[in-house]
């Protein structure tokens, strides 16, 4: 899921909250290929209400409409560079209008401000995130850090490297909250961490985090990302680095361990790019690499299946037609 990064967005103000960035988020995601296409995009608020209640939220859809509200006052700021021209730009973050009857049969219509689709749409400036994941989220500073994380995932050195003080404005950290190191660490930074780690296979990656001190005060703070293996293998075989493994659960040419019989494990089922691509057909507008993390859970008590490829993409479209 692309979204931009600090560098690019410089400032963000207003009153949303951690929920408005996730549903700005997953909204983003949900008319990626539209963005630029169509000016205005339209979405069922008890579907948009049924991805987040699965995912630890309300029941109510009203916090649809509060959060697009909250969105429509949030400004945001960034800059652009064209040529040898350096652009300033800013605008609203959102907008959009929903209908009266919104506890049934209402539907969301809203937009992405026109300046804003270019950079938005520029592939180089963006983390990819897994949005189940990130709305599965508690807490506006594991949101926000995840963001950040993903940005540098992908880089020869997954580090984040950042003043403290810019940490905390990025984090949105009120005023005069947090003000030391010890707490902005224990109520905000160790917390995220935190969430991240316990869930890896859902965020991709774990991190690590090391204060660097100035003196007797902390300075920086530098984080450091690692991907997981199944996270690893699939981007490599995209990128066409090295082969999966087969169904049998062995390469072609991987060495012998012994005369014992070993039975793959679970996590060690490689899928195809075709059967991704089967199960995003299937899926259309789900995050793939959830659903996977969700399938693996559920067969991880249940025999190893003879076709996986094909189980997987079962599964998406039996996940994907129950929620519709």
């Amino acid at each position: 899921m692309p979204v931009p990064l600090p560098v690019i967005i410089v400032k963000v103000q207003g009153p949303y909250t951690e929920r408005d960035r996730k549903l700005w988020t997953f909204l983003l995601h949900a008319v990626w290929d539209e963005l630029g296409v169509k000016p205005v995009h339209e979405l069922p608020v008890s579907r948009i209400n049924q991805i987040f209640r699965d995912l630890g939220g309300e029941h109510d859809a009203h916090w649809i409409w509060e959060s697009a509200q909250r969105l429509t006052r949030t400004i945001v700021e960034w800059e652009r560079i064209e040529g040898d021209d350096r652009y300033q730009g800013l605008a609203a973050l959102f907008q959009a209008e929903v209908s009266q009857n919104i506890r049934l049969r209402g539907r969301l219509r809203f937009a992405f401000p026109p300046l804003l689709i270019p950079i938005l749409k520029e592939p180089r400036r963006f983390a990819r995130l897994r949005v189940h994941f990130l709305i599965g989220l508690s807490g506006k500073y594991a949101v926000t850090l995840y963001e950040l994380l993903e940005g540098v995932a992908n880089k020869a050195e997954a580090v984040l490297d950042v003043r403290v003080e810019t940490l905390r404005q990025w984090l949105k950290v009120p005023a005069g909250k947090l003000a030391t190191w010890d707490n902005f660490n224990r109520r905000a930074i160790a917390p995220a961490i935190a969430q991240i780690n316990t869930h890896p296979a859902g965020a991709g990656f774990t991190v690590t985090m090391q204060p660097v001190k100035q003196g007797r005060a902390v300075d920086r703070v530098r984080f450091t990302v690692h991907k997981v293996d199944e996270r690893r293998a699939f981007e490599e075989a995209i990128q066409g680095k090295t082969a999966w493994l087969n169904p049998g659960g062995r390469q072609p040419n991987a060495p012998s361990l012994g005369s014992e019989s070993v039975e793959p494990r679970v996590d060690h089922i490689r899928l195809s790019t075709s059967d991704y691509e089967r199960a995003q057909a299937a899926a259309p507008r789900w995050d793939i690499y959830e659903l996977e993390r969700q399938w693996r859970e559920w067969i991880a008590d249940k025999d190893r299946p003879a076709n996986p490829g094909g189980a997987f993409v079962a599964f998406c479209r039996k996940k994907a037609r129950r929620v519709e």
